[in-house]
């Protein structure tokens, strides 16, 4: 589901109940671990350039990485929902916070590398 909002803030204000508890947990770890990539919104998502999009979907919430980063996170947690370059988190249960932080920080290496984090 794509938002139209202005900002950031916008978008966050749009989202409601667990979704938007998930919404925050991930956009949490993901200022934790790359301070500098900021946040905007990008694709009608909220983009952290270099890094990924975050995104409340109609029946879960997406985190959309590298797809080189992804490929390894689900060799890993092979039962995890994931697409192409998406993570995606129906609830809270599904989210397990140190894995998605191992995964963030590989793509955070990645882009400090000059290696290629392009997810959309």
């Amino acid at each position: 589901m794509q938002r139209n909002s202005e900002s950031p803030e916008h978008y966050i204000d749009a989202v409601e109940g667990d979704q938007k508890e998930l919404l925050l947990k991930i956009r949490s770890l993901i200022q934790e671990i790359a301070p500098e990539a900021g946040e905007t919104i990008e694709y009608g998502m909220l983009g952290y350039p270099g890094i990924g999009n975050l995104a409340a979907q109609k029946n879960y919430v997406s985190l959309y990485v590298a797809p080189k980063a992804l490929a390894q996170f689900k060799k890993a947690h092979p039962s995890s929902n994931c697409g192409k370059s998406c993570l995606r988190f129906k609830s809270d249960k599904e989210f397990n916070p140190e894995a998605v932080r191992n995964l963030l920080t590989e793509v955070y290496r990645m882009w400090k590398n000059g290696e290629s984090t392009g997810c959309c």
